[in-house]
C-alpha cells in the first residue's frame, strides 16, 4: 500500500495505543474479577467425582488423572494383581478417595509434590534390612526427578525418589538382585547389585510417550480421546537428525510435510524454504512466493516462518504437526495449509543448573549431478560441432577460424584445463553454534535465562548467516495464580556470496585461464561472435574479477518478542488464561554493485547501490476460558477463545547509481537515481479477530467427539465479506476398551476416527480487496490542477472478496499392538479448496493487468501410513532397535477452471520457452508437465517428429498441440528411519524415498541439445547425437543450434532415494564426571544429505549449489 494510506488514517497510531491500553485493562479486570469470585468457591485443589463400579486399579487412576493435574507412580504388575475395585463419591478429596478405595485392595500412597506413589501396604514401614543402597536419579539434562520408583526386581519392595531426585532402599543381601528404576515418559533402566553402596541412574525419555497428548497452541490433550490427525516429536529426536533448521529436520522426519524443491538455490543459507502440508491448496501461478505455506504457532502465538528457521533447535521442548479439519479448524482462517505448533522449553526447578549444547558444522558442496566437458571433449565438440568449418566459406573466414581453431588446440596441449565449478565454492564451509541455558528455582518461583549463536558458513565463498540472542523466562506461582513472561531479543545478518550465479561457472570454457600472463585476473575472459539479425559480439565476462571488486549484498535484523501470559484456576476444572504478544522486527538490506563491475561495461551510469528499510510491529492476544469434568463415564473437556491480532509494517526504498570511485560504497555518494526512479516506500496494516468454541467429549473413555467453531473477521477481504465461520466436526471409536476386547491380549490400543471441517486461508497481500490510486506515477508527474495533485487508478478493488475455504474430510485408523512393540497410523483425507483467488485479466487501457475474484477449485486427496516398530528391546543388556517406516500418497487436481485460468493458459502459450510451463486443465494437477508428444528423431532426417491433437505425424512444435506428459507428483514417497541403542551408543539413520512422479530434464536441453558450441556443457552433449542418415539417436545432430520447445523426449520418471541423516552418539555420562560437578556429557557425529541415487541426471542447484553437512556435536551439563 502506498504512502496515502496514512492520510485516510490520520489517526491511527492514536487509535491503536489507545485500543492496546483498553484491552490491557480488560484483561487485568477479567483476572481481578475471577479472584474476588473464587473467594466464594469450594478452596480444596484436589477434589474428585467419581462413579466407577468393578475397575481395575489402571482405570481408576486414569479416571483421577484426568480430573486432577497429579502424576502416579506404581509397579504396574503388582497393580494389575490388585483386583477390581468400586467407587461412588461427589465432590470428595483426593486423599480420603485414595485411603478409602487402596485400602480395600492392600494398597497405600504416599505424595511427593504433583506426584502419588502407590505401592504394597506396609511396605514402607518394614524393617530395615542388611543391605543399603542410596544415590541420585536425573534426567538426560543432569535435572533431578523427583518421583521416581525405585524396586527390587520381582519384589514387592521399592521406594520413590525425594524432590532432589534422591533415594535409600534396604534390602535382605541375595544373588542376582536387580534394581528398577521407572518414571513417566522415560525409558526404565535394570541395574544388576553387586554390592555397590551408591548407584546413581540418568533415565532417558521415552519417545513413544510423546505421543500421549496434543499440544495444538490454545490446549493440551490427551491423544486417546482425540479425533484429530497430528504427528508429535520432541526436541531431543530433532536434535538427533539434524543440528541445522528444525523445519529441514521435520521434512526428514514426516513426509506429509513436505520441503518444495529450489532447484535453483540449492543449500543457500540466505534463502528460506518453502513447505507444504498434503499438497497445494492455492494456485501458485498468481500470487507471489508460495501461498501453501501452513502457519506457525510458537508458544500460542504466531510466528513467521523465518523465525522458525532461525530457532535454536535446543530450545525447542515439542514441535507437533496438525493436519486435519478436527485438528486445525480452531485456527479458522489460518489453517487452510496445515498449522506447524512448536512448544519451547520451559524451566525446571531445582538448584541453579547450567546446560552447554555447541557443534561444529562442515558443509561440502554436491556437485554429483554436474558433469561438465574437460578442455579435450570441448575442442572436439566444436569441431564436430561446426564452428570451425570452412566449406563454402570466405578464405578470410577461414583464415579466422584455423587459427582461432589452433590458438585453443595449443591451450589444449598445454595441458589449460581449468575446473571451474571449483573457483566459487569452498572446499569446506566451516560454521559453530553455540547455546548456554541457566536455569533453576522451586515451585513457586522458576528462571531461565538462555544464550545463542548461530554461524552458517555456505558453500560459496563469502556466504554466511550469523545470528545470535538471548532470552529471559520467568514463572511464579501464587496459590492458583501462574505468571509467565518470556522476553527474548535475536540480531541476524545475512551476506550472500560476491562470486554471483553459480551457474555463469558451468558455461566457461575450461581451456581458458581466469588468470592472464602476468597472473591478473581478467576480466573478460574471451569472446565470440554469433548471427542474430546480424553478426554480433558476445562477451564472456569473468564472474572471478567482480568478486574481488568492493560490494555488499547483505541484510541486517533485529527482531523483539515479549509473550506474557497468567493463568487463574478459579475453581476445580475451571481455567481462565490470557496471552499477550509483543513483537518488533527492524530490517535493512543493502546491496552495492562496484563501478567497476563487468554489468556496466558500455553504460554511462556507472556503480549502483540499492537500500531497503522495514519496521514491523504486531500484537497477538488470546484470552482462554476451558473446563474439564468427570463424571461417572463421561468425560468434557470445553474452551471459549478470543483471539486479536494486529500487525503494520512500514517499509522504505532507495536506488542510487553513478558512484565515481569503486570504494565509494555509501548509498548518499551516487550521482542520482536510475532513470525515473525516485524513493520507494510501503505502510501494509492487517487486523484479525476471532471467536473460537471448542467441545471435546468422551463416554466411557469409548467413544469420542470433538466440535469446534470459529467466527473470524479479517482486513485483508472485502468490505461485504470480511466476516467468515469456520468448523470441524471428529467422532472416535475406542475399541480397545470394550468388554469383547479384553480376551485379544495383543491389543493395546485399537481407535476408529473421522472428521470434517472448513479452514481458510489468507496468505495475501493486505489490500487486495481495495481499490488503489497512485499520484506520484510518472505519466501524470508535475500535472496539477487548481492546485491539487493527480491521480492514476492502480487497482480495482472487489468488495466481495472472500475468505478462500477448505473443506477437509478424513478417517483414520490408530493401533498399538503386541505390548507397543508395533505401533501406527493410518489415514485417508481429501481436502478441497473452493473460493480460491485467482487473477482476473482485463484491458491493459484501465491501468492495470487483473484484479483478485473467487473463482478457482483445488483438491488433494491421498493417504498416509505410519509404523513404528521395535525390533529388539532388551533392557538387561541395554540393548535397543526400533525401526520406523511413512509412507504418503497426494493427489493434486484442479477441479474447476474458468475464463481467467483459460487467459492464464494463453498468457503463458504467447511466452514460449526451452521449458514447459505451468498451466492449468480441469481433472488435473496443477504440477502437470505440458509438452508436445514426440515420436523422437527421425533417422532418415534428424529432425524432430511430434503427435498432434488428432494423431497425426507433424514434424513442427505448436502450442495448439500441448499435451499433459505427466506430473512432477510421486505416487508414494516417505521416509524409513531406524535408532539403535547399545549402553550409551545410539545410532540413528533416516531415508527418504520418492517413487513414480516424472520430471523435465532441462539439464538435457540447456546442456545437451541446445548449448552454444561457444560455451561448455554436459559431457552427454558427444554421445546419441544423430549425424547422418540412418542413425537411431535421442539428440539432434550437434550442429543444429535451433532451441529445442517443451518435448515429451526429456520427460524422465523420477525415482530416488536418499540417505538424509546419520547419526552417532555416545553418552560419557557417569559417576566419576559427576563427581566432577558435569551431570551430563554427550557427543554425537551427524551427516545430513550424504547420499542419494536417483533416475534422473540432472544438474542440481544452479544459482547455488546444494551441499553435504556433517556436524560434531557436544552437550554438557553442570
Amino acid at each position: 500500500m502506498k504512502k496515502n494510506r496514512l492520510i485516510r488514517f490520520p489517526g491511527l497510531l492514536k487509535r491503536y495505543k489507545k485500543n492496546l491500553m483498553i484491552m490491557k485493562w480488560c484483561i487485568a479486570f477479567i483476572c481481578l474479577f475471577t479472584l474476588n469470585l473464587s473467594a466464594n468457591v469450594y478452596s480444596q485443589k484436589n477434589i474428585v467425582s467419581l462413579d466407577l463400579s468393578d475397575v481395575s486399579i489402571e482405570q481408576f487412576v486414569k479416571v483421577v488423572k484426568q480430573q486432577t493435574s497429579l502424576k502416579f507412580m506404581y509397579n504396574s504388575s503388582l497393580i494389575r494383581q490388585a483386583g477390581k475395585i468400586s467407587v461412588k463419591v461427589e465432590n470428595k478429596e483426593l486423599k480420603d478417595v485414595l485411603s478409602m478405595v487402596l485400602g480395600k485392595v492392600n494398597l497405600e500412597y504416599e505424595f511427593f509434590n504433583n506426584v502419588i506413589l502407590i505401592r504394597v501396604k506396609d511396605e514402607k514401614k518394614s524393617k530395615p534390612l542388611q543391605k543399603n543402597v542410596r544415590g541420585c536419579v536425573k534426567d538426560e539434562k543432569g535435572t533431578p526427578l523427583p518421583g521416581v520408583t525405585v524396586m527390587l526386581k520381582g519384589a514387592n519392595l521399592g521406594v520413590a525418589t525425594d524432590v532432589d531426585g534422591n533415594y535409600s532402599l534396604s534390602f535382605l543381601d541375595k544373588k542376582n538382585l536387580i534394581i528398577l528404576f521407572s518414571f513417566v515418559g522415560m525409558l526404565p533402566i535394570e541395574v544388576k547389585y553387586t554390592g555397590q553402596d551408591t548407584i546413581n541412574v540418568v533415565l532417558k525419555e521415552d519417545v513413544e510417550k510423546i505421543d500421549e497428548v496434543v499440544v495444538n497452541g490454545y490446549f493440551t490433550r490427551k491423544k486417546e480421546s482425540y479425533t484429530g490427525v497430528s504427528t508429535t516429536f520432541s526436541g531431543s529426536e530433532l536434535r538427533k537428525v539434524s543440528t541445522g533448521s528444525i523445519l529441514n529436520t521435520l521434512s526428514m522426519l514426516d513426509p506429509s510435510f513436505v520441503k518444495v524443491v529450489n532447484n535453483e538455490m540449492g543449500s543457500d543459507p540466505n534463502t528460506i524454504p518453502s513447505f507444504e502440508i498434503r499438497g497445494s491448496s492455492s494456485l501458485k501461478s498468481t500470487f507471489e512466493g508460495n501461498p501453501n505455506m501452513p502457519t506457525f504457532i510458537m508458544d500460542g502465538f504466531e510466528v513467521s516462518a523465518q523465525k522458525v528457521f532461525d530457532l535454536d533447535p535446543t530450545r525447542v521442548r515439542f514441535i507437533t504437526i496438525l493436519k486435519d479439519a478436527a485438528a486445525t479448524a480452531i485456527y479458522g482462517s489460518r489453517a487452510a495449509n496445515g498449522v506447524v505448533v512448536i512448544e519451547t522449553e520451559l524451566p525446571k526447578a531445582g538448584k541453579l543448573q547450567f546446560s552447554y549444547n555447541g557443534s561444529a558444522n562442515f558443509e561440502v558442496a554436491d556437485l554429483s549431478d554436474y558433469n561438465l566437458m574437460n578442455a579435450e571433449e570441448k575442442l572436439e565438440y566444436e569441431v564436430r560441432s561446426g564452428l570451425y568449418e570452412t566449406k563454402n566459406q570466405s578464405p578470410e573466414y577461414v583464415d579466422g577460424n584455423l587459427a582461432s581453431y589452433n590458438q585453443i588446440l595449443k591451450l589444449v596441449k598445454e595441458g589449460n584445463d581449468v575446473d571451474w565449478l571449483a573457483i566459487p565454492v569452498r572446499d569446506v564451509g566451516i560454521g559453530h553454534k553455540h547455546s548456554v541455558m541457566a536455569e533453576g528455582g522451586n515451585e513457586a518461583f522458576r528462571y531461565a535465562l538462555d544464550l545463542s549463536y548461530s554461524n552458517t558458513v555456505g558453500v560459496m565463498k563469502g556466504s554466511k548467516r550469523d545470528n545470535y540472542g538471548g532470552g529471559v523466562r520467568l514463572q511464579y506461582n501464587l496459590k492458583k495464580l501462574k505468571f509467565m513472561n518470556y522476553a527474548s531479543f535475536s540480531h541476524l545478518k545475512s551476506v550472500n556470496s560476491p562470486y554471483g550465479s553459480f551457474s555463469s561457472y558451468t558455461y566457461y570454457n575450461p581451456y581458458y585461464n581466469p588468470y592472464d600472463e602476468e597472473g591478473n585476473i581478467k576480466k573478460i575472459l574471451y569472446s565470440y561472435q554469433y548471427y542474430d539479425n546480424g553478426v554480433k559480439t558476445k562477451p564472456m565476462y569473468n564472474e572471478l574479477y567482480n568478486a574481488t571488486l568492493p560490494s555488499k549484498n547483505q541484510s541486517v535484523g533485529n527482531y523483539f518478542m515479549n509473550n506474557f501470559s497468567v493463568e487463574y484456576d478459579i475453581i476445580q476444572g475451571l481455567k481462565l488464561k490470557a496471552n499477550l504478544s509483543l513483537s518488533v522486527d527492524n530490517n535493512k538490506s543493502d546491496v552495492y554493485v562496484s563501478n567497476e563491475n563487468t554489468s556496466f561495461i558500455g553504460k554511462e551510469q556507472k556503480g549502483s547501490y540499492s537500500q531497503s528499510w522495514s519496521n514491523s510491529f504486531s500484537y497477538d492476544i488470546n484470552v482462554v476460558l476451558t473446563y474439564v469434568r468427570n463424571w461417572k463415564k463421561h468425560f468434557l473437556n470445553a474452551g471459549l477463545i478470543y483471539n486479536l491480532r494486529e500487525s503494520n509494517t512500514d517499509a522504505t526504498s532507495l536506488s542510487a547509481v553513478g558512484f565515481p570511485n569503486e570504494n565509494m560504497d555509501h548509498i548518499s555518494m551516487g550521482a542520482g537515481f536510475t532513470e525515473g526512479g525516485r524513493p520507494g516506500g510501503s505502510y501494509d496494516i492487517s487486523r484479525l479477530i476471532g471467536f473460537v468454541a471448542n467441545l471435546g467429549y468422551t463416554y466411557d473413555n469409548r467413544f469420542l467427539l470433538d466440535f469446534s467453531l470459529r467466527s473470524d473477521g479479517s482486513s485483508l477481504y472485502g468490505a461485504n465479506n470480511r466476516w467468515s465461520t469456520f468448523w470441524s466436526l471428529g467422532v472416535g471409536y475406542n475399541l480397545h476398551n470394550e468388554k469383547f476386547m479384553e480376551g485379544v491380549s495383543f491389543v493395546d490400543l485399537l481407535k476408529i476416527r473421522g472428521s470434517i471441517g472448513t479452514t481458510g486461508g489468507q496468505n495475501f497481500n493486505p489490500y487486495q480487496s481495495m481499490t488503489m490510486y497512485s499520484y506520484n506515477d510518472s505519466r501524470i508527474s508535475g500535472i496539477s490542477y487548481t492546485g491539487y495533485m493527480g491521480v492514476l487508478l492502480k487497482a480495482f478493488g472487489n468488495k466481495n472478496l472472500k475468505w478462500q475455504k477448505v473443506e477437509k474430510r478424513n478417517v483414520g485408523l490408530d493401533f498399538e499392538l503386541f505390548d507397543r512393540w508395533l505401533r501406527g497410523s493410518f489415514n485417508v483425507y481429501s481436502d478441497l479448496s473452493k473460493d480460491v483467488l485467482i487473477d482476473v485479466t482485463v484491458a491493459p487501457s484501465l491501468g492495470f493487468s487483473s484484479y483478485k475474484e473467487n473463482l478457482g477449485e483445488v483438491k488433494n486427496s491421498g493417504v498416509e501410513l505410519t509404523l513404528k516398530g521395535s525390533v529388539i528391546r532388551d533392557m538387561e543388556r541395554d540393548i535397543i532397535w526400533d525401526l520406523i517406516f511413512n509412507l504418503a500418497h497426494n493427489k493434486n487436481k484442479v477441479m474447476k477452471i474458468n475464463r481467467a485460468l483459460t487467459a492464464f493458459n494463453e498468457s503463458q502459450d504467447a511466452e514460449v520457452k526451452n521449458k514447459p510451463t505451468i498451466r492449468y486443465k480441469e481433472g488435473l494437477s496443477q504440477n502437470t508437465i505440458w509438452v508436445n508428444e514426440s515420436l523422437g528423431i527421425d533417422p532418415a532426417t534428424g529432425e524432430e517428429i511430434f503427435l498432434d491433437m488428432n494423431g497425426n505425424k507433424v514434424n513442427k512444435w505448436s502450442t495448439a498441440n500441448y499435451k499433459p506428459f505427466g506430473s512432477t507428483d510421486p505416487k508414494v514417497y516417505g521416509t524409513i528411519g531406524t535408532m539403535f541403542v547399545y549402553k550409551k551408543w545410539e545410532l540413528n539413520a533416516h531415508l527418504y524415498y520418492k517413487y513414480g512422479g516424472y520430471l523435465y530434464n532441462s539439464t538435457l536441453v540447456d546442456k545437451v541439445e541446445n548449448v552454444n558450441p561457444n560455451e561448455n556443457g554436459d559431457k552427454r552433449i558427444l554421445y546419441d547425437r544423430w549425424n547422418t542418415p540412418g542413425d537411431i539417436a535421442k539428440f539432434k545432430k550437434v550442429s543444429d543450434v535451433s532451441e529445442t520447445k517443451p518435448t515429451s523426449r526429456f520427460v524422465e520418471k523420477e525415482n530416488y532415494i536418499q540417505l538424509q541423516s546419520l547419526s552417532l552418539g555416545y553418552d560419557f555420562s557417569s559417576d566419576k564426571l559427576r563427581k566432577m560437578g558435569i551431570q551430563r556429557l554427550k557427543v554425537s557425529a551427524i551427516g545430513n544429505d550424504i547420499f542419494k541415487s536417483s533416475t534422473v541426471k540432472m544438474e542440481r542447484g544452479t544459482s547455488y549449489p546444494y551441499a553435504r553437512t556433517f556436524s560434531l556435536s557436544a552437550q554438557i551439563t553442570f
